[in-house]
């Protein structure tokens, strides 16, 4: 029996094993369907023929066992040795036979819901589901190439991502609390544009009036109860004032334990020299990036954050490039957070003020300046994480660059161009020839579109409804 290496050894299996997979026949393909009580199987000899169609597999200890020795029965009589296995998971229930096979010497590796979602309407014609369709379609991906890394990560790690997510779940929480306060319960004290009175907003109990604007909030404080309060609205109110100061405390506690767990890890006290990280982004970068090393370039890191740009072109047409938002949400809205926390510092704000005026008219330039900065931190994140050296505000952003000039590239090097005058129509001056020679008088314009052309006289008929 093997024992599970580390990751980084894993992903460089990984690696190895992608590299070959739509091209090698020499090993064992294995689609695995996962549910709640029986996985379903498919076993393939790679890109060559299906040894077994359907073989079912309870989630249990003894048909794990009488699983794998299936397994290398159909490797012995094909003469390989390699298996990769491929899940789709679901929940939780795919990592008690993942970390099995793992621990045998397989190859484990994921293959994304979306992707099998659709390769799943293309298999074969039809719009069917069932457990040995699903783990055809894995074999199909997997001889594609089209496998992710299925990490494993430590201790340390692994609970600092359980936490991280009773950290999300308590704060998805604390949000509904306040939508239900906004939405339902405060508009019953009166028409919501007139505002709450101070004596009105003085019977809401004090947890709730944190999610009052901050006048009323102030008014609140130094008036005395003088609204009439319906007794079940009084209780509702009182509910959900002991429901939000009950999820406030969990988080203060999830907060403290995810710091306890964060702070022995080398990369924590790294990130927290990036401005606008703290503690608590930081922790939640750790997270979900993982181990840096698990990356060999900036661009891998910028997908896992969804925000890497893409855009639609057909034809002559090509539209504005986006940000995929096809990585890990969670850590895209921390770097935000750690993008509106960084312009407190005068440089990074200035950066946000030039990228603000590059954006004039959009009603989204905010948004789109903080999610720019929020992919420059993570930049800065990558250099700070694999150097190992504390960021250092001497290299931070660059000063933004007059709005009178533009950088120009001239082969390897780079200057700074004055633009193009324009005459007053948008057009470019026409060049002056050399000598005396006067420039070309330019030529008739020709009238465009159709309420110009409609100004156009008729050509003339002759009577009998001929040109002349």
């Amino acid at each position: 029996m093997h024992t599970i290496p580390d990751n980084a050894t894993r992903i460089k299996c990984f690696r190895e094993v992608k590299a070959t997979l739509r091209t090698s026949r020499e090993r064992l393909v294995v689609g695995i369907d996962i549910a709640k009580a029986a996985h379903v199987a498919q076993v393939r000899l790679a890109h060559t023929r299906i040894l077994e169609a359907k073989l079912p597999v309870l989630n249990t200890a003894v048909a794990f066992a009488a699983f794998w020795t299936r397994l290398q029965t159909h490797a012995a009589a094909a003469g390989v040795r390699e298996i990769v296995c491929a899940v789709e998971p679901t929940g939780t229930y795919h990592e008690a036979l993942a970390r099995f096979l793992e621990a045998q010497g397989a190859h484990v590796v994921l293959v994304s819901n979306h992707v099998a979602q659709l390769n799943r309407r293309t298999l074969d014609g039809t719009w069917g589901k069932s457990d040995p369709k699903d783990a055809h379609n894995l074999c199909d991906l997997l001889e594609q190439g089209k496998a992710l890394f299925y990490s494993l990560p430590g201790e340390p790690l692994a609970d600092l991502r359980r936490l991280v997510r009773l950290l999300r779940r308590a704060r998805v929480e604390l949000t509904a609390c306040k939508a239900r306060f906004t939405v339902t319960l405060l508009p019953q004290f009166g028409p919501v544009g007139d505002g709450l009175a101070p004596a009105v907003a003085a019977a809401v109990p004090a947890p709730l009036r944190a999610f009052l604007p901050r006048p009323v909030r102030a008014g609140a404080g130094a008036a005395a109860p003088g609204a009439a309060v319906s007794s079940g609205l009084a209780f509702e109110l009182t509910d959900l004032a002991a429901r939000v100061t009950a999820v406030a405390a969990r988080i203060a506690a999830v907060e403290t334990e995810l710091l306890r767990v964060a702070a022995p890890l080398p990369a924590f006290a790294l990130l927290q020299t990036i401005p606008g990280i703290g503690p608590t982004v930081g922790a939640i970068l750790l997270a979900e990036i993982g181990d840096i090393r698990w990356y060999t370039k900036f661009s891998q890191l910028r997908k896992l954050a969804g925000l890497d740009i893409v855009s639609i072109q057909t034809g002559q047409w090509r539209g504005r490039g986006r940000i995929s938002k096809a990585g890990r949400a969670l850590l895209r809205w921390a770097l935000y957070q750690a993008a509106l926390g960084a312009c407190h510092n005068p440089a990074w704000r200035a950066r946000r003020e030039a990228l603000l005026a590059k954006r004039q008219g959009d009603r989204h330039a905010f948004f789109k300046a903080t999610v720019e900065l929020g992919a420059k931190l993570l930049r800065l994140v990558w250099g700070v994480w694999r150097s190992g050296q504390p960021y250092d505000p001497a290299r931070g952003p660059a000063a933004p660059l007059a709005p009178a000039h533009r950088k120009t590239r001239v082969g390897r090097r780079s200057a700074l161009v004055a633009p193009p005058t324009r005459s007053p129509r948008g057009r470019r001056p026409a060049a002056a020839a050399p000598g005396p020679v006067s420039p070309p008088a330019p030529a008739p314009r020709q009238p465009r579109g159709r309420r110009r052309a409609g100004r156009v006289a008729a050509p003339t008929r002759s009577p009998q409804g001929r040109r002349p």
